[in-house]
């Protein structure tokens, strides 16, 4: 009987427990923060006179930094996140050219110069992207706006003509990311966008000769590093 009863004192091992895996962050809810990085790109005008074919293509390489911020809302399915983004961009992307000759005047003494700044620059656009764990790669599309300032002038003989154009182009953007959570609803991200803010025409005015049309198109590249915090 003794025996008996020191057995039924005898405890076995405790339990095993095994700690709860950790959820993978959730990418639905809104959003906000900032970015910094680049944007390089091009200003293309081509020359003409009454409509006909170009005499004259000037090509102008701009670049500089830009900084801003960003807002949008996600949701998230399964790996499958869709959202909207906007953002604003202030822009020290820039860039001039000098010309001594245009091939139609070159018989008469000629100087140019042409620069075009991007001031500031937004878009609208939606997302679509591929969560795994705590990253999440998305592609990217919408709607391009900007402001476009043309600084130009040119001396022809005793001819001077001189531009100064600031306007609004509106364009789209394409482009695509990755982003990866970090701790406390804060998650960071690499960005590259694609824009192209169209075409417009502008006619410069020489005393004595035909107004000469400068048909300009623009279109840029950005690439930013930003942060964001989701509000959930």
């Amino acid at each position: 009987m003794c025996g008996a009863v020191a057995a039924a004192d005898l405890s076995g091992p405790p339990p095993m427990y095994k700690a709860p895996l950790e959820a993978p962050p959730s990418w639905t809810g809104v959003y906000a923060g900032f970015n910094a990085g680049g944007g390089f790109g091009l200003g293309q005008s081509d020359f003409s006179i009454a409509g006909v074919a170009a005499f004259a293509t000037a090509k102008n390489d701009v670049a500089g930094g830009i900084g801003g911020g960003q807002i949008g809302y996600n949701w998230q399915a399964g790996m499958t996140v869709l959202g909207v983004e906007t953002d604003f961009q202030a822009s020290g992307v820039r860039g001039s050219l000098s010309a001594p000759c245009l091939p139609l005047f070159c018989g008469i003494p000629l100087t140019a110069t042409y620069t075009q700044r991007v001031p500031w620059f937004g878009t609208v656009r939606g997302r679509v992207g591929v969560a795994s764990n705590a990253w999440l790669i998305y592609v990217t599309a919408g709607y391009a706006y900007a402001q476009l300032a043309t600084d130009a002038s040119a001396v022809a003989g005793p001819a001077t003509a001189t531009l100064s154009l600031r306007e609004t182009r509106n364009g789209w953007t394409a482009g695509g990311g990755i982003e990866v959570a970090l701790a406390a609803g804060w998650s960071a991200k690499l960005e590259y966008l694609y824009l192209d803010l169209g075409r417009t025409s502008t006619g410069l005015v020489f005393p004595g000769i035909p107004v000469i049309t400068d048909d300009a198109r623009f279109t840029m590249n950005v690439v930013r590093a930003g942060l964001n915090y989701r509000f959930y």
